[in-house]
């Protein structure tokens, strides 16, 4: 079962790779896609639609046109004469979104621009602009607009209906796209979720071979005890005679003298009153039986556990018997 960790983790990776693929696609790829498919709509209009959509945009700039109506409206010409706070610009317009805008074409434009005694220029075209022709271009001041700079311009003057089909296909496009960015969430977020922590399993506590002190080992003998099998019932005939509390705990020190008497065992205790500790050189099954001799007399104690502790830096383990189950 999936820990409480690994569904954070899980949750926190869907929502950032989907928030972050909602903002990339519906932002900036949605607006992308619409200036691309905005210069493919200009791309396949007529030249005289398209060279009047770019006037009517330098229009909105702040500048007069100077070439007389009837020859634009011919579709013939391909440069304009512009001006703008008593100064002449010369607009130039090269159709087709296959067209690149290179240094020659700058060449030719800027001696177009002298012929005309104009003292700034705008090269217009749907398609691309070859980074050579830009440094050109800003020497003799003229400045270069492809599609992507061209669509922001010239969208607010088209036809309703040809910019909504403009919008409605990116954002189409756009919304596809953010619902495959959140599968694609939530299969990597389950996938980091359960590498993170889903199929955590408590580890087996191994008993130190160090020798444990009895303060640190008083809590274990006492979990031990709580969980160990309660002893057998005494028989009829010790259950009709039971003793006190007073003759219990005079046996437990007979026990406890007794013990400490045997070879190889330093010390020994009641831990608790079903738990004998006993301190011994080594946790021997030895030591386990002498200890065993001693309980198995004591008919309330021979049921009792032995917890036998090694000495400090002994690489033996501790070692837990119940002599007895009768």
């Amino acid at each position: 079962m999936p820990s409480a960790t690994s569904i954070v983790v899980a949750i926190v990776v869907i929502a950032l790779i989907g928030a972050l693929g909602t903002i990339y696609f519906w932002t900036i790829r949605r607006r992308q896609d619409e200036a691309l498919n905005g210069v493919r709509a200009l791309s396949a209009m007529r030249w005289r639609e398209f060279s009047h959509f770019v006037i009517d945009a330098m229009r909105h700039r702040g500048y007069d046109v100077l070439t007389p109506d009837d020859e634009a409206d011919r579709g013939q010409q391909t440069e304009f004469l512009l001006t703008r706070n008593g100064e002449r610009a010369l607009l130039g317009c090269k159709h087709g979104s296959a067209y690149k805008l290179s240094k020659q074409s700058v060449s030719e434009f800027v001696a177009a621009m002298k012929f005309q005694a104009a003292r700034s220029g705008l090269l217009v075209t749907p398609g691309s602009v070859d980074p050579d022709a830009r440094k050109a271009a800003e020497e003799a001041r003229v400045e270069l607009i492809d599609g992507g700079a061209l669509w922001p311009e010239v969208a607010p003057l088209l036809p309703q209906s040809l910019a909504e089909d403009v919008r409605k296909d990116a954002s189409k496009r756009a919304r596809m796209f953010v619902w495959i960015s959140w599968a694609a969430a939530l299969v990597i977020g389950v996938a980091v979720g359960s590498t993170f922590g889903g199929n955590e399993v408590p580890l087996p506590q191994v008993a130190s071979p160090m020798r444990a002190t009895p303060a640190a080992a008083a809590p274990e003998l006492a979990k031990a005890d709580a969980a160990a099998p309660t002893a057998p019932q005494q028989p009829a005939s010790a259950a009709a005679m039971p003793m006190t509390s007073e003759e219990e705990d005079l046996q437990r020190a007979e026990v406890v003298r007794r013990v400490s008497s045997l070879p190889g065992v330093y010390r020994a205790n009641w831990s608790t009153k079903s738990t004998l500790q006993v301190q011994v050189d080594e946790t021997s099954t030895e030591r386990f039986d002498a200890v065993c001799t001693v309980l198995t007399r004591y008919a309330t104690l021979r049921t009792a556990r032995v917890y036998l502790e090694p000495p400090e830096h002994s690489e033996q383990a501790p070692r837990f018997k119940q002599c007895a189950t009768l």
